[in-house]
Order: structure tokens, then sequence, then C-alpha cells
């Protein structure tokens, strides 16, 4: 390949779709050859960027989510701020979404206004349903939580999983949670997670119990707590064994993956969305949340190499993202970009509810380490009926004081 730069990539993204993704930015950038070395997210991966950060050795460019796993590795980042602003002009972070703008600078400290993070993708959580199935038992979408627990009943008793949750993950469970917790109070984390109110609100305790709720009235599949929801829950999910699923906007791309392709994943034909129903009476539905799906950072490795910014650049705001978006990968992080190419009437209806979504999505993300390890032990030893709702949360607000006096 003569004299060409090289650049290395990690992350859990996609592997068939980076695959394209950097097939366009070698077309464009022939001088330019990327390794990608693709890791399955938990615990792979987390596992990986620790041990590679122990010793010197993290590659160019690493994915990232915003909030906690950026913090975890900021002193290995270099701020994205000078060259963005040289690429792509001084207002370039006005283009990002308020709730992912915001994300990209959770957890920094006081007065850090570096970004470190390039926001590739944007997510909006919400609960997949098989509508196929739905129509095949008569399942209408559920609008209160009575209606979700007889779905899951029906579901149940047609031999279906009724709502796979792969809850031996953390991130699976603290989705869910943020559903619950912003059905009582609209931004409740956040304020929680900020020091403004205590983990213990009353309205926390009252989603955290309604968290307990959903195994206990069968809404999930029995034996939860040891499942998975990649690759097995997504598998079941595709093939039609599962009624609903709490996942995200990423799930379209399972359209796009590499045939053989189910009945129901092909075009997206069985599937469709809603939001978490009030699992108490006089409550709203949940609201869209969401921000951040993936973002890249800039190793100090990656700062010594010209070529890694600007593969960076074009993964999240160029040739790179445009791939990613027509393989519906999720939504985009940057106003102005949408898919192109060979997308049915149904996708486009269902890309098109979540962009009008997202700009009103309550935060996913989580600014501190320590909280969200306090949060997922919390809502794994609620779920196991090891904790009361309170004692746990307890817990997650010994852990933030902590976070926030380390500040």
């Amino acid at each position: 390949m003569g004299t060409g730069k090289e650049v290395t990539v990690w992350s859990w993204f996609v592997q068939s779709t980076m695959q394209k993704s950097i097939a366009a930015f070698e077309k464009a950038h022939p001088d330019i050859k990327v390794n990608y070395t693709y890791y399955n997210y938990s615990p792979e991966y987390v596992t990986a960027l620790k041990a590679a950060a122990a010793s010197g050795s993290l590659p160019d460019v690493i994915g990232l989510q915003p909030g906690s796993l950026t913090q975890q590795y900021r002193d290995n980042l270099e701020p994205v701020n000078e060259r963005a602003a040289k690429g792509w002009g001084a207002d370039w972070a006005e283009k990002v979404f308020p709730v992912n703008r915001k994300q990209m600078l959770m957890g920094n400290p006081a007065g850090d206004e570096n970004y470190y993070i390039v926001p590739q993708e944007s997510q909006v959580l919400c609960i997949w349903y098989n509508r196929k199935l739905f129509e095949e038992l008569k399942i209408a979408v559920p609008k209160t939580y009575e209606e979700l627990k007889a779905a899951s009943k029906a579901m149940t008793d047609a031999g279906h999983i009724p709502m796979f949750q792969g809850a031996a993950d953390g991130w699976q469970n603290e989705n869910v949670f943020l559903m619950l917790a912003n059905q009582f109070s609209p931004g409740i984390v956040d304020k929680a997670q900020a020091g403004e109110t205590p983990w213990t609100a009353p309205e926390l305790v009252s989603a955290m119990k309604a968290w307990k709720g959903l195994f206990d009235d069968g809404i999930f599949q029995q034996g939860a707590l040891g499942a998975h929801a990649y690759p097995t829950g997504a598998q079941l999910f595709a093939q039609g064994k599962v009624g609903m699923m709490a996942l995200g906007s990423w799930w379209m791309q399972e359209s796009k993956f590499p045939p053989p392709l189910s009945e129901f994943v092909q075009n997206m034909e069985g599937f469709d969305f809603f939001y978490m129903p009030p699992v108490k009476e006089g409550n709203m539905a949940s609201p869209p949340v969401g921000g951040i799906d993936i973002g890249y950072g800039l190793t100090k490795n990656g700062g010594k190499n010209d070529a890694a910014w600007t593969f960076l650049a074009e993964l999240t705001n160029g040739v790179g993202l445009q791939e990613a978006l027509n393989d519906l990968n999720d939504l985009p992080a940057f106003a102005g970009h949408q898919p192109k190419g060979d997308i049915t009437e149904h996708v486009k209806q269902l890309s098109a509810r979540f962009m009008e979504d997202l700009p009103k999505a309550e935060n996913q993300r989580f600014a501190s380490p320590a909280v969200v390890e306090a949060l997922d032990n919390a809502l794994a030893g609620v779920a196991a009926g090891s904790l009361e709702a309170e004692a746990a949360l307890a817990i997650v607000q010994a852990a933030t004081e902590k976070a926030l006096a380390a500040k």
C-alpha cells in the first residue's frame, strides 16, 4: 500500500455498517487505511478499553457513550473543539440536537467546556412490538398498565415471551427505569444526578417499585435476571418469539443486516413502537428518552496522527455518517442529515416519528461512572428481591453525594 497513513478504531458499532463507512472514507481519502476492531459492548468492549488505557495502548479513535464512559477515559482523550471549529466552522456545535449537546459536556469538571466526544448518531428509547403477533392474537397497543399486563398474559399463554428484558445488562435496566421515572416526573433523574433532588424522592421510589412490578406482574419473561439483550434477546425478537422489547430507534438497522432476514425484520414489516403506558393511574405515558447513541473520541495517541481526526470527522458528520444512516443504524446527531437509498414507506414513517420526538427527548445518560454502577446494582437488587426500593435508592444517593463532592 505504499506510504499511506493508518488509523486504528475500536467500537461496538455494527461491523457490516462500519465496513461501508470505512469503504466510503477510503474512497474519499485513498492515502488513509482504517483498521477497525469490533467488540460486543458488554463486557468485552468495556474490558478491552480498561486494559488498553492501563497500558497506554489505546487505538487512535474509540467509540464512546456520553457521560460516564467518556468521563472514565477523559484523561486519555484530546479535546476536539479546535479541530472541529477549523473543519466545520465556529458554530458547529449549534448543529447538534439540544439533548446531544448537553450530553457532550456531561460529567466534565466544573469550568471544563471541552468536548471529548463527537456524536455520530442519536437515539430515542421506546417499546418495540411485533405487530404481526399482536394482530394474530388480536392485541391492541396497550394504553394503560392493565392493558400491558393483559397483552403480556396473552403473549405468554400463546407460548411467546411477553416483553424480553436483558436484565443482566445494566444499560437495558437503566433505560426502562428512565422510562418509568420520567412518567412520575419528567427530568427527575437529571435533577437527582445533579444533586438537586434526592434519589429517595417519592417519585423515584414509585418508579423503582414499578420496575419491580414489571417482573412480578409477568411483563418481563421468567429468568430475565440472567438474560442478555444482545445477542440473545435481539435474536429471539427478530425471529418472532417475543412480543415486545424495550429498545430504541436503532432497532431499524436490523432490516439492513446481511440476509437471510426473517419475515418480521424484512423492511421492519413485523415491527412498530409505542411508549411505555402509564404504570400508575394519572401518569402520562413515558416521554421519549434519548440523546447520543454513539459518539467517538480522539485518543491522545490519535492526537499524534492527523489522519485520525480526518476519519473521525467523516465518520460523525461526513461520508462515513451517510453510510451509517443509509443502513438505518440510527438517527443523525447533527441536523441536516437523513438516510438515502432503498427504504420503504413504513420505515420512512418510523424514522420520521423518531425524528419528531428527538428534539423533546429527556436525557438518557449519566454523568458519573460511580452513580451508574450504584444504579445498576440497585436495579438488579430490587428486581431480585434482595433490596427494597427505598434502601436501594439510598445507596444511589450516597454514590451521587460522593461523586459530586469529588468534583
